[in-house]
């Protein structure tokens, strides 16, 4: 007769307990034991020992008798943070953020959700404590005054209501977030306005690429004037089809800056020295008419890109002149070619858009789109 050690004996004491109770509980139609009894179980555990399962509530193992781990509680589910606007360039962040992902702006304070004890608590008014009376000094002995009565009060003239602000805006610019939905909005009146970092609206104050005095927007009836005071980074507007090209117009099409020149403009780096028909090593070849200039920094050229055809066609996969790595550019972005001896930039239908630097007063419209510092702005007209 084998003997059974002590843990291993109470095991299958347990487990043959268990039987006789699934077997004695109560059956269904069939005879069968009722499922709820036989499913009643919940998870089980592994036996890290001999790799039995046993039920979650068992302390050993039914198969070897060796303790049981505990069953691992299910981790808490974190609740989801509230989606709250950036208060500086308006894109949506999540209420546990201190800084926003587009902008690096810190989310103040004032713009986390309250908690719904202390949102109750200010909007309880305080209560009003009222004063004691004053003691009553004793009275004078005067003769008794008949009472005369009170002549009726006319009643206060109606104020008339103050105008609206709203009846006085006839234009927005509103700021698009880099997810292509609408942010921050900065109302326009008639008469003239000057934008910058000096400006009380936010999305402007934070922007460290925006000159103090930036740009200045006046109506025109049908649309506005923005011009361009003098700012470091300067103004771009989206063109719309076509636009004809002057000689150092900066050009936006993705994450590149481009200067346009044309070649008779051009400054000469190495100056010719007269020795009859001999050329000097370095000079430009015959049949360019201009040349892009890809802006790497203040007064810093990184590449130039010479322009000899008529039509050169930038790109992110086919063209001319191609820009790979930058994932803003559309496939076939735009082209820069010659029409009548003038050059010309045409935007192609890109996704982003190509942006041209104002460099005088310029008409735009409803619906145009603006760089300014770090933001694009949409223009609408009311």
């Amino acid at each position: 007769m084998c003997v059974q050690s002590g843990g291993s004996l109470i095991a299958e004491l347990r487990s043959l307990q268990r039987l006789v109770t699934t077997l004695g509980g109560p059956r269904d139609g069939s005879g069968a034991p009722a499922r709820e009894d036989i499913l009643r179980s919940g998870a089980v555990i592994n036996c890290k020992n001999c790799g039995r399962e046993n039920e979650d509530e068992y302390k050993f193992c039914l198969g070897c008798g060796s303790a049981l781990p505990k069953p691992e509680e299910a981790p808490k589910k974190q609740a989801t943070p509230e989606m709250i606007d950036c208060p500086h360039c308006g894109t949506t962040v999540p209420s546990n953020f201190k800084f926003c992902g587009a902008c690096g702006g810190a989310i103040s304070a004032a713009a986390q959700p309250q908690p719904a004890t202390q949102a109750a608590a200010q909007s309880q008014p305080e209560p009003q404590v009222q004063s004691a009376p004053a003691p009553s000094e004793p009275a004078q002995s005067q003769p008794a005054q008949p009472s005369q009565p009170q002549a009726a009060q006319a009643p206060a003239p109606a104020e008339e209501p103050a105008p609206s602000p709203e009846s006085d805006v006839v234009g927005r610019l509103i700021v698009i977030r880099p997810d292509g939905s609408e942010g921050a909005e900065i109302a326009l009146t008639s008469g003239e306005h000057t934008l910058g970092r000096d400006s009380e609206k936010k999305a402007l104050s934070s922007d460290p690429f925006l000159s103090p005095t930036h740009a200045t927007f006046a109506f025109t009836g049908d649309g506005f004037k923005v011009r361009d005071e003098g700012s470091l980074n300067g103004v771009f507007v989206r063109i719309r089809n076509k636009v004809e090209l002057e000689h150092g117009d900066m050009i936006r099409m993705g994450q590149e800056l481009l200067r346009f020149e044309l070649i008779d403009e051009a400054p000469a780096v190495i100056e010719t020295l007269g020795e009859g028909d001999t050329q000097v090593a370095g000079s430009p070849a015959n049949g360019y008419w201009g040349r892009l200039c890809l802006v790497a920094g203040p007064d810093i050229v990184s590449r130039a890109f010479e322009l000899g055809d008529d039509d050169v066609t930038l790109g992110r996969e086919s063209g001319d002149i191609l820009f790979r790595d930058d994932g803003f550019v559309s496939g076939k972005h735009a082209r820069v070619g010659r029409e009548d001896g003038k050059p010309v930039l045409e935007d192609l239908g890109s996704s982003n858009g190509t942006y041209r630097r104002i460099r005088r007063e310029t008409q735009v419209d409803d619906g145009d789109l603006l760089l300014m510092g770090q933001q694009l702005f949409r223009l609408v007209v009311i």
